[in-house]
Formats: C-alpha cells, structure tokens, sequence
C-alpha cells in the first residue's frame, strides 16, 4: 500500500481513480473521506482538533469545523457532484484512558464534531471505525471509494 500519497496531520487532499490516499497512524485525529462513486474522485481531510478558535479561518484542516468544508469544496471543485457524495470517518480514538489524567476526550469530540458538520453539509456518512483505544492507518481508493484500515494485532479490514 505504498502507492499512496501520505496526508498528515491538518492537511488535506483530493485525488481521483486510480489515486489512493493514506493516513496513518490516526490516534485521536479523525480521517473524513468522501467519495463521488460516479466521477470516482475524492479526498480527505486529517482533523486534529474539533473547533476552531472563534476569528481563525487557516487554509488547513486542523480542525473538523472548517476542515471538512476545505475538503469538501475542493473536491466539489476538482468535479465531484455535491449530491453523490458520502463520507466515512476513521479514528478518534480515547489513547490515554489507561493514564490517571483529567484529559477530555478529544478522539470523541472530533468524531462528534466531524458527525454534526458532515450532517450540516447535508453529507451521508455511510460508513466508520471510530473510537476505540488504539491507532489506526487508512488507505483510502478514488477507484471504488473503499478504506482498508490497518490496526495494530489485528487483520486489515476494509469498510
């Protein structure tokens, strides 16, 4: 799987068949991907926070708030049809629930936030792998919109 371009922490890109993407190593980051089956073109945006701090309006994808409109207006851009377009988001997982630190779960809130944007851009989400303890790296294809997902001792999945 490596043939795919490597997105990393706040950034996003946009591909299309027979492109792959891949982020890796997603602990509490959370992957958005979407897909336009037809056009077989798609991308993804690699958050890190949930929110924005009020008047930041950065280019990135550091945060699901604005990240995920980035994406989304970028593939729209590159020729993906606004009404075919799904989701599927990978990570958001709670890494230090085994140490004794008053930390918020940022892994479900990203996944929270990503949920309620997706859901504000009218963006189905038909698939996840969310939440959890462990890390996780996706692979993503432009060819069939698949995600094959690779957790440490466990075996690849695809959704």
């Amino acid at each position: 799987m490596n043939d795919a371009k490597l997105v990393g922490i706040a950034q996003f890109a946009v591909a299309r068949a027979p492109e792959r993407l891949c982020c890796l190593g997603l602990g509490s980051c959370v992957a958005i991907f979407l897909h336009d089956p037809i056009a077989k073109i798609g991308g993804v945006a690699h958050i890190l926070l949930p929110k924005a701090p009020k008047g930041h309006n950065s280019p990135d994808a550091k945060y699901a708030d604005i990240g995920i409109r980035r994406l989304l207006d970028k593939v729209v851009a590159e020729g993906a049809d606004r009404k075919r377009l799904c989701a599927k988001l990978i990570g958001g997982a709670q890494m230090f629930s085994d140490l004794d630190l008053e930390l918020s779960d940022i892994g479900k809130e990203n996944v929270l936030q990503s949920r309620k944007t997706l859901k504000e851009l009218g963006v189905p989400i038909v698939a996840e792998q969310v939440e959890g303890n462990r890390g996780i790296s996706a692979y993503y294809s432009m060819e069939d919109g698949a995600v094959t997902i690779r957790t440490a001792f466990s075996n690849d999945r695809k959704i």
